[in-house]
């Protein structure tokens, strides 16, 4: 069962978490690992299992936790990323808005477009995986003027220097903060590239291929002046 195990691992790290930081996790948290229909539906209990448990870690710890499940609720079927503030409490929910054709025949619905969220004095935007091909969302998110944008990501199929290029496109154009959480597939070159990047769009860190955590100290309302 990779998905359980992943599940797992993903908790595992995010207990490393120092108070005050932001914990990010990849799409599909509760169903990593798995691609055919069956089995993503069987993880659909998973995902209310490690909210309770993010619920609890965010405020145990005091932390940022925003992690993405393919959930049901309300009756319809999600792509959600949830964001938990310092005190365990659900901050915001973002659903994805552009679902590759597997997700539309999975029965995901899509969401309302709604992506932003303020906590604590900081402008969050929202963002997911196939999101980020859609220039339409990243003019938005610019003009909403966000401080950090979320894109947990899975990307399995894309090159890692277009995935690189996105991020740092995004955000540069929205003059925020990326932070990208996704999944290595191996040493090959597609996906991958968990990464910060700073509002100018150079790379704070970015972890390739590699399996772990990335992490860096930022200040999260700097903002690039242009020249």
């Amino acid at each position: 069962h990779p998905d359980a195990a992943i599940a797992d691992f993903l908790l595992q790290e995010a207990e490393k978490a120092e108070p005050g930081s932001l914990v990010v996790l990849p799409e599909y948290a509760n169903a990593g690992g798995l691609s055919q229909p069956e089995k993503l539906l069987s993880a659909l209990p998973r995902a209310d299992q490690m909210l309770k448990q993010v619920e609890e870690l965010a405020a145990r710890k005091g932390i940022y936790v925003s992690i993405n499940v393919l959930i049901r609720r309300d009756g319809k079927l999600r792509n959600s990323t949830y964001l938990f503030d310092t005190t365990g409490k659900i901050a915001f929910v973002y659903d994805k808005v552009h679902l590759p054709p597997a997700e539309v025949n999975l029965g995901i619905e899509p969401g309302d477009g709604s992506c932003i969220c303020d906590l604590d004095g900081i402008r969050f935007g929202f963002m997911t995986c196939y999101d980020v091909y859609y220039n339409e969302q990243i003019e938005y998110l610019a003009s909403q003027k966000p401080d950090i944008i979320l894109i947990p990501g899975y990307q399995r199929g894309e090159r890692t220097d277009i995935i690189c290029a996105q991020a740092k496109l995004t955000a540069f154009r929205c003059n925020a903060y990326v932070v990208r959480s996704s999944y290595s597939m191996g040493s090959d070159e597609h996906g991958g590239c968990s990464m910060i990047v700073a509002p100018d769009g150079k790379m704070i860190k970015n972890i390739g291929k590699d399996v772990g955590t990335v992490s860096a100290e930022i200040e999260p309302l700097k903002k690039y002046m242009r020249s």
